[in-house]
């Protein structure tokens, strides 16, 4: 590879734009030759490469389960994203790259599991919840998305749980940004307060004004997904309600008439 670098990086900075490829351009593309040419470009310090191939990474993934897969079976593909990700190029990079991470967290396969954990370990939540906190929508929303699947794991959700920002930030996002960052939002909050042994996060939450935030989404109206987790939090809030003095009828309600504001 190293006798064939300039080639190499002409060629990489054009294949963004040559998607969609044919069957046969993927099967060049997803060989094990070019992802750990991907990956070297991935690690390497030539930003616009680094760019590159990460965007030409998250189309191809998208692709086909097998090119996810094979990626994630890449000694340093996970490591490769995380730095991306921790020591951002630009929007479309960290986009490419968060959307490339939900392929592989998203997996079927039996590894999927280790692969979450991998990520935790590595600080991709504390990484996450930097994003989220003034990100854009498209960004925010991906950032989102991904925080959902790492909680899939026991670690992932103890990581969340760990980090001071992550319930405040949760509960302010929504009815703010878009429909799918409330939704993300809510079923992040979910799947942290349906922990038996965590009493704490149901009484955070409810202190930072989830409670009212709930109460809001229902009147102005939400999907049935989402309308079950909602109704299933209320549920759960209600039970610890008189352990904190949280109905605050001027709080959130401004957003009545006035959902998913920027």
């Amino acid at each position: 590879m190293e006798d064939h670098v300039e080639i190499l990086l002409d060629i990489l900075s054009v294949l963004p734009w040559m998607f969609p490829v044919s069957e046969e351009g993927q099967l060049k593309l997803g060989s094990a030759g070019s992802l750990r040419c991907f990956l070297s470009f991935l690690e390497g310090k030539d930003l616009s490469a680094r760019q590159n191939a990460v965007l030409v990474l998250r189309k191809l993934l998208s692709l086909d389960q097998k090119h996810v897969d094979d990626f994630v079976e890449s000694e340093g593909a996970i490591e490769a994203l995380v730095g991306i990700i921790r020591e951002p190029i630009s929007p479309a990079a960290t986009k490419a790259a968060l959307t490339s991470v939900l392929f592989m967290i998203s997996s079927p396969s039996a590894a999927s599991d280790e692969i979450r954990s991998r990520f935790v370990e590595l600080g991709l939540v504390s990484l996450l919840l930097e994003i989220i906190v003034d990100a854009e929508r498209r960004l925010c929303e991906r950032a989102l998305g991904v925080l959902e699947g790492l909680c899939d794991c026991k670690q992932g959700k103890d990581k969340a749980l760990e980090n001071p920002l992550t319930m405040p930030l949760l509960v302010k996002k929504i009815l703010r940004i878009s429909a799918l960052v409330t939704e993300f939002s809510i079923a992040i909050i979910w799947k942290l307060c349906r922990i038996e042994t965590e009493e704490s996060i149901l009484i955070e939450a409810l202190q930072v004004g989830a409670f009212q935030k709930l109460l809001v989404l229902l009147q102005v109206g939400c999907g049935d997904g989402i309308k079950e987790k909602v109704t299933d939090l209320l549920k759960l809030f209600n039970l610890h309600t008189s352990k904190v003095d949280c109905v605050n009828s001027s709080m959130d309600f401004k957003y009545l008439k006035r959902p998913f504001l920027g």
